[in-house]
């Protein structure tokens, strides 16, 4: 009885634990890595002709913070219901993110470029592929143009995709609601619906005007 409680204790400290970490990951997203338009200010131009957007998630704010970058692993690689996995991170914002998670797995990590390089090898990835199913790992999964871009090419070579892939926010309900490619299961740790995303609502949540800080 006594080893019983003893271990229900450690897991309720250990579920505490990561709750912890998640808060603090997603506190440090809400106010530092997400930009968005004051009213009446300028609406900032999107990648399609003639988009804007009132609001614009800027995840590498925290992504080159290693304390950030490694809970934000941890938390990640906890979720993985296979850890006997290569790391496969989509340049250039999810090389930080998958080098932490393939740090604590264990793994060499390969980088998957967008399009093949130039000069040299001409090749379309950098590292080393060891054999065995390869994670595909992003930043933010919205359109997911890259990870559908980063499975065309592992597949092109025969190397072998894992059935999950993996972004630290996904951005895709009600926008984008498709997964990628053969719809493999995406494992995050937050959707756009854990921040206040926009200058409206961000007043509301704190009660004070959003301070997104310099930038260069």
């Amino acid at each position: 009885m006594i080893n019983e409680k003893i271990e229900a204790l450690k897991l309720e400290l250990y579920k505490a634990d990561k709750e912890a970490k998640w808060q603090w990951l997603r506190s440090e997203i809400e106010h530092r890595a997400v930009y968005r338009v004051a009213p009446e200010g300028r609406r900032l131009p999107g990648k399609a002709p003639n988009a804007t957007y009132t609001w614009q998630i800027y995840l590498r704010r925290c992504m080159f913070d290693p304390k950030f970058v490694f809970t934000a692993a941890e938390l990640l690689v906890d979720r993985l219901p296979n850890r006997d996995v290569q790391i496969g991170a989509c340049e250039d914002a999810g090389v930080p993110l998958g080098l932490a998670m393939a740090t604590i797995l264990g793994t060499p990590m390969i980088s998957l470029k967008k399009s093949r390089k130039v000069y040299g090898l001409l090749n379309f990835t950098e590292g080393r592929a060891t054999g065995k199913p390869i994670l595909l790992v992003d930043d933010v999964a919205g359109s997911q143009n890259t990870l559908k871009a980063a499975a065309r090419t592992l597949e092109a070579f025969k190397l072998p995709v894992a059935d999950q892939y993996v972004a630290l926010i996904n951005k895709t309900q009600a926008t984008h609601p498709e997964n990628y490619v053969k719809q493999k299961e995406l494992i995050s740790l937050f959707t756009c619906e854990d921040f206040a995303m926009s200058w409206k609502a961000y007043v509301e949540k704190f009660k004070r005007d959003p301070d997104f800080g310099p930038y260069y």
